[in-house]
């Protein structure tokens, strides 16, 4: 891996200066303002060729990219410094997958007065901006990073930027190689391994500006914690973490106009959206270093238990179980997400819709296996205690699960609580802190669960 040298930090560092001063002034496609965001995509860009992220920041003043410190700044570097300071902003993490429309956002957020280093990581999600966040975001694996909700927050993000590069390379005309995913596969099975709940409950985090994307990550969560649940050894669970990462790739090759139809679609959209099954086939299986169990499960996640789906040709062909665990965790968050043509269904009520599609379009015997594994009140149900409380399940089985598994976040008046408490709704010599009466509908309440959930 090569050095950063003191004359790139410098560049960067002159770049992303010169474009905070510019983007209040005139729009992205004025030169003052793309030129120096593309050139400074550019750099980043080819530096990450070579890295996995990327940190800039601040530290006692002094603007650093990496371990490499500017101790002799320009005036703008110095400015770009003073600004990242008063905004208490000591580093930025920058993924692969960095665009230009990023950077103008970035640039945009710091050059902006009344946006906090605390609003930043918000402004940052309501662009759709997964290629950068605050702070100095630790890899999943290291040691050091032992919370548990910390590990679980950046595998998501870290999933998620994965998924949005390796698709974007395939919109580009490229076919991207496997290695990005298969790191954030390797700790998400890590994870998993050590604690099949950690990660479930992420899967209920719902980004619909970004529906593809968030919606992938979900199911290969999903995938990946049905498998852990039915004792997969670890290559599978790898393959079928995959899987499910990717057995949407094909949506890149469908018309955008048809892809986000808030409507029903036509016949003939229809047959053109039934070929994203067998071209993401076709992308999986020129990845490197991606297993051909991945492409089939691709190929067959729409091919339906009693092969009446698509793609047609292939409704005799002999498919992996991989597919069929696909197909159940692809149904699940779709049913459970809010679309403008689908209302979305509580996870309790779910369930009952998965148990009517088995035997037909899921396999029977692993919708019974997935009820169980998501238990009566699924991760990421609120419901409410008898004590008129409102709680958040964050590990499955809630009444039965002696570590803490609900947040209590609304008090018995209604009132949101300052700080979410973690309790145990297990008996405890014969008694318990409350039992779960009905879930409740977090639109209703008006409750961000996805902002529970990661903190």
């Amino acid at each position: 891996m090569s050095d950063i040298t003191s004359q790139l930090a410098q560049r960067v560092a002159v770049l992303l200066a010169a474009s905070i001063r510019t983007v209040m002034l005139y729009p992205l496609a004025h030169p003052a303002v793309g030129q120096p965001l593309q050139e400074l995509t550019g750099i980043l860009e080819e530096m990450l060729q070579e890295r996995r992220e990327i940190h800039l920041g601040v530290v006692e003043g002094t603007f650093f990219l990496e371990s490499r410190p500017i101790v002799a700044p320009t005036p703008a570097v110095a400015g770009l410094a003073e600004r990242l300071s008063k905004k208490k902003i000591e580093a930025l993490t920058i993924y692969p997958g960095v665009t230009r429309d990023d950077l103008f956002s970035l640039s945009s957020l710091l050059a902006r007065r009344d946006i906090t280093c605390e609003q930043f990581p918000d402004e940052l999600d309501k662009r759709g901006i997964w290629s950068i966040r605050l702070g100095i975001d630790q890899e999943v694996h290291d040691e050091q990073a032992d919370d548990t909700e910390g590990t679980a927050s950046r595998t998501y993000f870290q999933a998620l930027n994965a998924v949005r590069d390796t698709m974007r390379e395939v919109e580009n005309g490229r076919i991207p190689t496997g290695e990005w995913i298969n790191a954030v596969v390797d700790n998400m099975v890590s994870v998993t391994m050590k604690d099949p709940t950690t990660l479930l409950g992420l899967a209920m985090i719902k980004d619909y500006d970004n529906y593809t994307f968030s919606h992938s990550v979900n199911v290969g969560i999903l995938a990946l914690s049905f498998g852990s649940f039915l004792g997969l050894d670890q290559e599978s669970l790898r393959d079928l973490n995959t899987a499910g990462l990717l057995h949407d790739i094909g949506k890149t090759t469908v018309d955008k106009a048809i892809l986000n139809n808030p409507g029903k679609l036509s016949a003939s959209e229809f047959e053109q959206m039934k070929k994203h099954a067998e071209a993401g086939a076709e992308i999986v299986a020129q990845m490197k270093d991606i297993s051909p169990q991945v492409a089939d499960a691709v190929l067959g996640h729409h091919i339906k238990f009693n092969r009446t789906g698509y793609p047609e040709w292939a409704s005799a062909r002999s498919f992996s179980h991989f597919a069929e665990l696909v197909a159940v965790a692809d149904c699940y968050d779709a049913i459970t997400t809010l679309r403008t043509y689908n209302v979305p269904t509580l996870p309790k009520a779910a369930m009952d819709i998965m148990h009517r599609l088995a035997g037909s379009a899921l396999n029977a015997e692993l919708v019974e296996q997935f009820e169980k594994m998501m238990g009566e009140y699924p991760v990421g149900t609120l419901v409410r205690l008898d004590s008129n409380e409102i709680a958040l399940v964050v590990k499955p089985h809630p009444m039965e699960s002696v570590p803490p598994a609900v947040k209590v976040i609304m008090d018995a008046r209604g009132e949101l609580l300052p700080q979410p408490r973690l309790v145990s709704l297990a008996p405890v010599g014969g008694t318990r802190y409350a039992s779960i009466v009905s879930p409740v509908d977090a639109l209703l309440k008006n409750i961000d669960v996805a902002s529970y959930l990661l903190a």
